[in-house]
């Protein structure tokens, strides 16, 4: 069981040093900036979107299903 803990959270945090330690880079002209109103807006309505997606075919589908289990 330690094995199996202590495996993967080795490696994981070997893996995140390793990232931390890396130096910045300046930022390109190509960077999407995420400090803006228009991005956070994408985000939200991102995950409302996708919500929607994951909860809707289960509403439309429920009672079709309860009419063929009639």
């Amino acid at each position: 069981m330690m094995v199996g803990r202590f495996g993967l959270a080795v490696p994981a945090l070997a893996l995140a040093g390793r990232l931390a330690a890396q130096k910045r880079r300046e930022e390109s002209g190509n960077a999407l900036p995420v400090d803006t109103i228009t991005f956070g807006a994408v985000m939200v309505v991102t995950a409302l979107l996708l919500g929607a997606l994951t909860f809707f075919p289960a509403v439309v589908l429920g009672p079709i299903a309860e009419a063929f289990g009639r």
